[in-house]
């Protein structure tokens, strides 16, 4: 599979060199040693090739994908149950989950452009699946919301740290660095799992009203946290058994640490019997790095956040990066309070369109989650395949494509007239918009200095997460019977189709730092 990768002949179309590409780097930094010390870096990983231990990253790496909307999906499926059990019904579970992921996307992304991103990747799941557990057994509505924040904080925190590890170790050569949009393709593998349990467990095991709703008739919501907190402990031990991750290259080599980026390739091209021309006195001799320093030379307080502060500076470091870092910023909002909105205004809005529209039993309900989910799993794989096959598109390009499919979806919506049509509009609303999804997840990490890219990459989910608190608040106060709001949803996602064409930097021309 490896072989197949690499030789494809498709993938001679763009095989990139140092010689022809331009590096995002130049466009990004005025250090010039930094720069340079990228592109020999850069060329050493495009040398070594795709190795089975950049498919271990991809498989590992998706785990952490499918972990965040996995534990997403649980929660909202949950949630009913919780409410009838502690006599709630404003979704408060729901901000604690976001409000997690906004702090777990902020310490693990900040802390991995100061520590490095190894020891965050392999902790987080771990974490992640021990607080899931300890939710499912929870007593009272304020320990289950501190906890469900608590693991949101922990898979939040890995979501940031997936694409970069796997970025960061990625040759550009013969567009190979467009397969960190498929990671995206194991969120529908996480949503359809989540499913699947919620299925088993909760019909049979909860209470079906507020009214006498004991926890001993009520412990489905619990079975299913288990479960679920097992499987990614299962993820986490597979994480450091499977592949003992180095730390990435582009990392030390920002941090000043050249012999351990120049140990880390060595120790890959080795590993794999493959050509690496790069030594450490190439690395050496082009001087001494001037837009960063290594953390551990200065771990004060005030040390700390000065490098924080700095990192988040190179995100607007010029004209170039001010424009895209801001419009970047911008489609994560948007898409943090539309797509939630559509998804929380939705099953009211159906139930008013007459009784033919949603499946009537539990069975046909889940069913139909199960297919939309499983289809959501083909949007990445087309938005790859569009990426690898026709990369005169660019990731700007399928990026346009994906908001304008998920637009038109979202609109077909207010003209559904029969259980077919939903199932129909459902699935092909789920593939559309993960077009979108995978590629914008992939495309912000691609498009950042790789000193600031767990840095910048968190501030994209804190912001997306922080779009997700207005979604229930919105849907719990207002018409929900309305079709306004697919209309709204419809329109800011076609506007994030305007906004990727207006991105000055393209990955797929340019390398990434």
């Amino acid at each position: 599979m490896v072989q197949d990768i690499e030789k494809s002949p498709i993938a001679s179309i763009k095989s990139a060199s140092s010689t022809s590409t331009t590096d995002i780097s130049d466009l990004q930094s005025s250090d010039v040693v930094l720069n340079k010390k990228m592109k020999l870096v850069q060329d050493a990983i495009d040398e070594i090739g795709f190795t089975p231990y950049h498919l271990k990253l991809l498989f590992l790496n998706g785990m952490g994908y499918a972990t965040d909307s996995q534990l997403l999906m649980i929660e909202s499926s949950v949630r009913q149950y919780i409410n009838f059990q502690f006599g709630q019904d404003f979704p408060i579970s729901n901000e604690a989950m976001v409000i997690g992921g906004i702090a777990g996307a902020c310490l693990f992304g900040f802390s991995a452009d100061l520590i490095g991103r190894r020891l965050a990747f392999n902790i987080s799941l771990f974490l992640s699946g021990l607080f899931c557990i300890i939710t499912g057994a929870m007593n009272s509505l304020a320990t289950y919301c501190l906890f469900v924040a608590l693991s949101s904080l922990c898979f939040g925190g890995n979501l940031v740290l997936d694409t970069v590890c796997f970025l960061e170790f990625l040759p550009f050569k013969n567009n190979l660095q467009s397969l960190v949009t498929l990671l995206a393709a194991f969120w529908g593998i996480g949503q359809s799992v989540a499913v699947l349990i919620a299925w088993a467990f909760l019909p049979n095991n909860s209470c079906e009203g507020p009214e006498n709703c004991d926890s001993a008739d009520n412990r489905g919501w619990r079975y299913t946290w288990y479960v679920n907190g097992a499987i990614v402990l299962v993820l986490a031990v597979a994480r450091v058994t499977v592949i003992s991750l180095e730390e990435t290259p582009k990392f030390l080599v920002s941090n000043s640490r050249d012999e351990e980026a120049y140990q880390s390739l060595k120790n890959i091209a080795d590993k794999y019997n493959r050509p690496m021309s790069l030594t450490l006195e190439k690395l050496q001799a082009c001087g001494e790095i001037t837009a960063n320093e290594d953390y551990r030379k200065n771990q004060s307080v005030k040390g700390t956040l000065k490098l924080m502060g700095e990192h988040l500076s190179v995100l607007f470091s010029n004209k170039t990066m001010i424009r895209h870092t801001s419009l970047l910023f911008l489609s994560w909002l948007i898409l943090g309070i539309c797509y939630p909105i559509f998804y929380a205004f939705l099953p009211t809005y159906l139930a008013t369109r007459g009784v033919n529209i949603s499946a009537d039993t539990v069975y046909g309900v889940y069913r139909d989650n199960v297919i939309s989910n499983v289809c959501s799993i083909g949007g990445p794989i087309i938005a790859w395949l569009l990426l690898f096959y026709v990369p005169v598109l660019g990731r700007r390009g399928v990026l346009f494509i994906g908001a304008i499919a998920s637009s038109a979806f979202f609109f077909g919506y207010t003209q559904i007239k029969n259980h077919a049509q939903n199932v129909a509009l459902s699935s092909a609303a789920y593939c559309a918009l993960y077009i979108y999804f995978g590629c914008l997840y992939a495309f912000s990490p691609e498009t950042m200095p790789a000193m600031a890219r767990a840095t910048g990459n968190a501030c994209c989910i804190m912001i997306t997460r922080f779009g997700q608190i207005f979604s229930p608040i919105i849907a719990y106060y207002s018409d929900t019977s309305s079709s306004a709001p697919l209309f709204v949803c419809g329109a800011l996602i076609a506007i994030n189709g305007i906004i990727a064409l207006g991105f000055p930097l393209e990955p797929s021309k340019n390398r990434p730092s």
